[in-house]
Order: structure tokens, then C-alpha cells, then sequence
């Protein structure tokens, strides 16, 4: 044990060293986007750049979902592929926001929508997306829809009723995530046209066993493998289902779907990334919540019913049977303004050994109040756009409620998209903010300035705020939180969208980052909010115990393994902690080609059934 201790010393002392109390502080950021990003000082999370999506592996690496315009892209000044007006990026940092790969997806025009990832801590990345192919054979100019730099779709010929592979739009994606190339596609549709591409696939939800749960939307036709027969009727509208992908080594085989009572659409095509799906392993059982879409050039909502019954108002969220499909409640939010349609669930997650669900979003503040179900929110003191958090218990009845408890200036529009995550015993509140109160908390800007990024803390039990982190930038600048995950140390790791400048206060803790494009457009940023150093690597027995040699060390070329049990994985890095390599493993005795290596000293981390390992190796 000594021995292992004193390993275990020497491997954090290889890494930098960080000065951390128990108190979070802004710990690095970094930038990625093209110039072309917004229209507007303004944000359409819709179509802008941001950060869509965050998810950490067990390794504490981070990957990260965003979309990219066109005009100098790059990842915090390296530059990335562009294939057309608007891409989506995939990327991933070590826990010091050390950028380990990039990959690019896209085709001519915008026809890219993904808003979700999910990693199997296995070495598989998911998306689930919409690829709107709109690259034309006739086109001279016209670059083919690319998975990842060498996977790509064929050009169509017609967009008319003829049936071609190119207008195929529904995918469910594998990459790699020690190199982010594409594992494997899957195309969740049939036979379809340029006329009968559209579909509404964008929602999915990883288990504990990691199978992908999603609900899709697809017109007339077979699809998913013949699995999915939609009747001719379903021309302009879509039939919905649950499906199921299990796991099966990450090869995701999809299970016989449950056709859903739902009429109406869902999202706008699965482009918008206005609903999410949350399901519950212990009860067997899901959760759609999020914002019902409003019409193009209109201002009312389209319709949206489950099982023949309507919803009346913009927000809401929905729990039904994962055998059956039947409703068990649903709560909506009103505002009692029937013309105002802003209000949105943005977020809803579970809480770990409970059926507890926690959900976020906003609404519209009036002088009565505002009911989500039978709950009453009171009036405030100020009106408007207002942000809130609330825990709810499996029959949907609110256990606690919050919204800021006042406006340090007059009211104005606050954020776009506010998401929610869990540590431990916190829940946190990412978002934007440029006058609110929580707590003992304000946040205070001058009269007239946008937003600027805020994260919030809860006891998740109570609702009592714990703290909060803000960032400060420039004056009249639109800056925001839209996505937050939480990394193996307990640190969160946070994305948003800034306009000019990020961390103009000393108190920031981070050097001032400014956009690095020329056009003022909007630019994602992630950053990390932590109270302790971060571990890239870990240990839990020293190699002796578990019966491992590696030799010959130091090596040139090839490192074999001897393991008196199957190895399962290996993992390398460099003394930063940085991964630079990894793959499978599944015999006793293995060999590593490690010729690509640069000459120095690296950690290499084993797992076997019951053990995991890390040990020191030096590449001549």
C-alpha cells in the first residue's frame, strides 16, 4: 500500500501544478467558430454558433458538440475543415483544455442538425443527427456531405420524387473517441426522396447498460431496417416511435420500436433542438420536455397532441410508459398571455438512486401568476422573461421552486438556453444573466448591457442557492452559458457563445479571451469552473499485485503485455496527463505498436476485468 501511495504521489507530481482552494474558480477557456456565425449582435441557438453539448469520460477527457460557420473556423486558433455555409464540429480536450482532435461534419449549405452525444466510456462517441444533404451532382461548386474527413455521402442527381442514398437524412453516428474518426453510419430511414427526406430524429438518451433510447419522426415509408413501416398517408407529417439501440459492444442494434400517439410535430424537422428525452431505467419510464414550435412566418403554435389530447400552451413536458406508451401526467406552463410564446423547458435531468427529475427553462412573468400544473409560481417584484429551476417527484408534484429573487436594474431579455447538471449534492444552473439576485447573490451590470454567462448553484435537495460564478465581458455584448457537464473531480466543464470578449474582470481568474475571427459574429467558448486540480489518470493496484509485465521498458517499437487475465483496454499518456493513445485489448499477452511515439517518458494505464493499472514507460 505504501508503494502504491508513493506511486500514485509521483504521477500528480508529473503533472502541472494549480493552485486551488475548495472554492470553484474559472480555471481556462477556449475558443472555436468561423466568422459568419449571427446575423445580429443577437443569438438563434437554432442556426448560431455555440456549444450544443458536453459529455465527460471516465478517463475525464471531454468531448464537445457545436455548430461552426464558415470564414477562418478554427478550434482557439487552429484551423478546422469547412464544408459549407454552416458545419457541426466534434472535439475533445484533456481536463486542461488541451485540444486532442477535431472532426467536422457538413456539406455545401446548412443542412447539418445534431444537438446530443453520448459516450460509452469504451471508446465510442454517438450522435444522433439530421443531414440534410444538399449537395447537387450539378453543381461545380458543391462539396459532398462529410461524416469526418474521409467518409462522406454521394452527391444527389434529382430533387424530385426519384429515390437516391443521397437524400437519406437520418443518421445515427460512431466516432472514435482517442481519434475522432468515424466508426460506423447508420441510416435510420429507407428509400426516400429529395420530397419525402424530412424527418424528425434528434432526441436520444444513454443508459447505465448504454443503450440509446430515441423518439424519431419519419413520413411515408420503411425504415430503421424495415423495422418501421409508416403508412402512405404521412406525406407532409410525421409517425412517431420509441426506439431502442442496444448496446452489443457499441455496434447499437435497434430493438422493435413502439409506435407513439403522438400527432403534430415534435420539433421543426429535428433541426431546432426545442425537446428533450429523459428516461428512467427503475420505473421504465420517459420524459419528453421542451417548447412547442411555432409555425414558419406565424405567430401561433402548431399542433401537438399524445393520444388525441392537445397541448394547449408553448411549454411543457410529458411522462408515458416505456412498455405501453400511455400517458401517465403532464404538466404545461401558463402565462396567462395566449399571444406570448416564449416560454421553454430548456433542460430535464434525473437524479442518481431516485426517480426525482429536475427540469429548467423559463417563462414569462406577469402581474398574476404563472401555473405549471397545479403549482403557482408567486408574482414577482419585476416582469418578464424570468428563469427558473424546479424538482419534481415521479408524479410530477413540485418539491421546490426557484426563480431570481429580484433584478438588480429594470428587465430585459436574460438568456436563450439554460441547462442543468448534477454533483453530488449540487445542481447547477448554466445560463445568461446581466442583473438577477439569487440568494446573497447579485449580479449587477449597467443599465442597457446584455448578457453575460452565469452559472447557478443549488442544494439539490432543498433549492437553497450554494453560490454562483459569473463571467464578465464587454459592455452591450450578448454572452451566455448553453450547455454543462461534470467532469470525474467534481469541476464543471461549461460551453456557451460570445460576441467579443470573455473574462474582461481581473477577478475572472483567466486572461481576457477575444474573438479570434474578424465580422463580430458569435463564437463558441468552453471553460472550466473548478475548486481542485484536475486527474487525468488513476490507479488502483500497482501492476505487481495484478499480475501484469510490460517489457521490454524502455521500448522502441513494440510493448508486449503479459496479463494472468484478459486485458480488456489501454490508455497512454504524456506526463501533462494528455491521452495520446488507446485502443481494445482481449488476450492475456498483447503487443502495442508505439513506434509513432516521440522519444520520452509516458503513463500507460491497463484495465483488465478486475483490475486497473497505470504504469511508467519511457519510449526510445
Amino acid at each position: 500500500m505504501i508503494q502504491l501511495k508513493n506511486k500514485l504521489w509521483g504521477l500528480l507530481l508529473m503533472l502541472p501544478v494549480l493552485s486551488f482552494s475548495q472554492t470553484y474558480q474559472w480555471q481556462w477557456a477556449k475558443q472555436a467558430g468561423g466568422q459568419s456565425g449571427s446575423a445580429d449582435p443577437g443569438f438563434n441557438y437554432q442556426f448560431d454558433e455555440s456549444i450544443r453539448d458536453i459529455v465527460v469520460d471516465n478517463n475525464n477527457n471531454t468531448y464537445y458538440l457545436a455548430s461552426v460557420w464558415n470564414g477562418g473556423q478554427n478550434l482557439n486558433g487552429v484551423a478546422v475543415p469547412n464544408y459549407g455555409l454552416r458545419d457541426l464540429i466534434l472535439f475533445a480536450t484533456d481536463c486542461q483544455g488541451n485540444a486532442l482532435w477535431s472532426t467536422v461534419i457538413g456539406g455545401s449549405e446548412d443542412g447539418e442538425n445534431a444537438w446530443h452525444i453520448e459516450v460509452d466510456n469504451n471508446g465510442g462517441l454517438y450522435v444522433m443527427a439530421t443531414l440534410y444533404n444538399n449537395s447537387y451532382s450539378g453543381d461545380p461548386t458543391a462539396l459532398p456531405m462529410h461524416f469526418d474527413a474521409t467518409h462522406t455521402m454521394p452527391l444527389y442527381t434529382y430533387y424530385d420524387q426519384t429515390v437516391e442514398p443521397a437524400h437519406k437524412a437520418a443518421y445515427l453516428l460512431k466516432y472514435k473517441t482517442s481519434d475522432g474518426t468515424l466508426d460506423w453510419s447508420k441510416a435510420l430511414q429507407g428509400d426516400v426522396s429529395y420530397l419525402s427526406r424530412r424527418c424528425d430524429v434528434q432526441m436520444m438518451y444513454m443508459d447505465s447498460s448504454k443503450n440509446i433510447h430515441a423518439v424519431m419522426g419519419f413520413r411515408a415509408g420503411n425504415h430503421l431496417n424495415g423495422l418501421i413501416t409508416v403508412p402512405s398517408t404521412f406525406t407532409t407529417s410525421f409517425q412517431y416511435y420509441l426506439v431502442k439501440f442496444n448496446y452489443d459492444n457499441g455496434s447499437m442494434t435497434p430493438a422493435t420500436p413502439l409506435l407513439l400517439p403522438i400527432s403534430g410535430g415534435l420539433t421543426a424537422g429535428g433541426t431546432d433542438g426545442k425537446v428533450n428525452l429523459l428516461y428512467d431505467e427503475s420505473l421504465n419510464r420517459y420524459y419528453l420536455a421542451g417548447k412547442r414550435m411555432v409555425g414558419n412566418y406565424s405567430s401561433t403554435m402548431e399542433s401537438l397532441s399524445y393520444n388525441n389530447i392537445p397541448f394547449t400552451k408553448n411549454a411543457y413536458i410529458l411522462a408515458f410508459n416505456g412498455s405501453t406508451g400511455a400517458e401517465l401526467w403532464r404538466k404545461e406552463f401558463d402565462n396567462s398571455l395566449p399571444a406570448f410564446m416564449d416560454d421553454e423547458i430548456h433542460s430535464v435531468i434525473k437524479g442518481s438512486g431516485s426517480s426525482d427529475i429536475y427540469i429548467s427553462g423559463r417563462y414569462f412573468s406577469g402581474t398574476v401568476p404563472t401555473t405549471f400544473g397545479n403549482y403557482s409560481f408567486p408574482v414577482q417584484n419585476y416582469q418578464g422573461q424570468t428563469p427558473f429551476v424546479m424538482k419534481l417527484n415521479a408524479d410530477g408534484a413540485v418539491q421546490w421552486a426557484k426563480v431570481p429573487d429580484g433584478l438588480t436594474s429594470f428587465s430585459a431579455y436574460r438568456f436563450m438556453k439554460g441547462k442543468l447538471a448534477l454533483n453530488g449534492n449540487e445542481l447547477a444552473f448554466a445560463k445568461g444573466s446581466w442583473n438577477e439576485i439569487w440568494g446573497s447573490f447579485s449580479m449587477t451590470r449597467p443599465n442597457s448591457d446584455l448578457s453575460d454567462p452565469l452559472l447557478v448553484r443549488f442544494n439539490k435537495d432543498t433549492g437553497a442557492v450554494i453560490g454562483t460564478g459569473e463571467i464578465h465581458s464587454n459592455f452591450q455584448v450578448q454572452d451566455e452559458f448553453t450547455a454543462i457537464a461534470v467532469d470525474k473531480d467534481g469541476n464543471y466543464v461549461l460551453g456557451g457563445l460570445f460576441h467579443d470578449q470573455l473574462f474582461t474582470d481581473s477577478n475572472d481568474n483567466v486572461n481576457t479571451m477575444t474573438v479570434n475571427v474578424t465580422g463580430g459574429k458569435s463564437q463558441s467558448f468552453i471553460t472550466k469552473y473548478s475548486k481542485s486540480a484536475c486527474s487525468q489518470m488513476s490507479v488502483e493496484e500497482a501492476a505487481v499485485h495484478a499480475g501484469i509485465q510490460l517489457f521490454p521498458n524502455p521500448v522502441q517499437d513494440v510493448l508486449t503485455i503479459r496479463s494472468k487475465e484478459p486485458l480488456v483496454s489501454y490508455e497512454i499518456f504524456g506526463t501533462t496527463g494528455q491521452l495520446v493513445k488507446q485502443g481494445t485489448l482481449n488476450m492475456m499477452q498483447e503487443q502495442i505498436v508505439l513506434s509513432s511515439l516521440q522519444t520520452g517518458v509516458y503513463y500507460i494505464k491497463l484495465k483488465t476485468k478486475s483490475s486497473t493499472v497505470t504504469e511508467k514507460i519511457l519510449k526510445k
